[in-house]
């Protein structure tokens, strides 16, 4: 008989205030919000991508997804999102079908929380 861990999570997304304080800085406040919106609907459409080539098992599709969120959750700073992705990418990598869904949803739970947290007009120093 194995015995079954109920995990409790407790990862906080957040925003990486020196990357949008350097946006806002960079491009201008308005062209900045512009940016961070459109990279968080592009993130949100590639999210339900990922959920689609994982349900069907599509780990080639899955991996292309996951991959390219990557750039846009460092550039809009969500390195957080960026590492947990690497580690989904790792997990498809070695063919780890446990790790794989358990990191997945990690990545997919901290992307939701963030896009949530964007959504609700919270200030994002910009």
């Amino acid at each position: 008989m194995q015995t079954i861990s109920i995990l409790h999570p407790r990862d906080t997304a957040y925003f990486d205030e020196d990357t949008l304080n350097s946006l806002s800085r960079d491009l201008g406040q308005s062209v900045a919000e512009n940016i961070l919106c459109r990279a968080l609907e592009d993130i949100a459409v590639r999210f339900t991508q990922i959920r689609d080539d994982y349900g069907t098992g599509n780990h080639q599709g899955l991996r292309k997804s996951v991959r390219a969120v990557l750039p846009i959750a460092s550039q809009i700073g969500l390195p957080g999102l960026a590492h947990i992705g690497r580690d989904v990418l790792i997990c498809i990598d070695q063919g780890d079908p446990v790790a794989l869904a358990a990191t997945l949803c990690r990545f997919l739970r901290w992307g939701e929380t963030a896009m949530s947290f964007a959504d609700m007009g919270a200030d994002l120093s910009l």
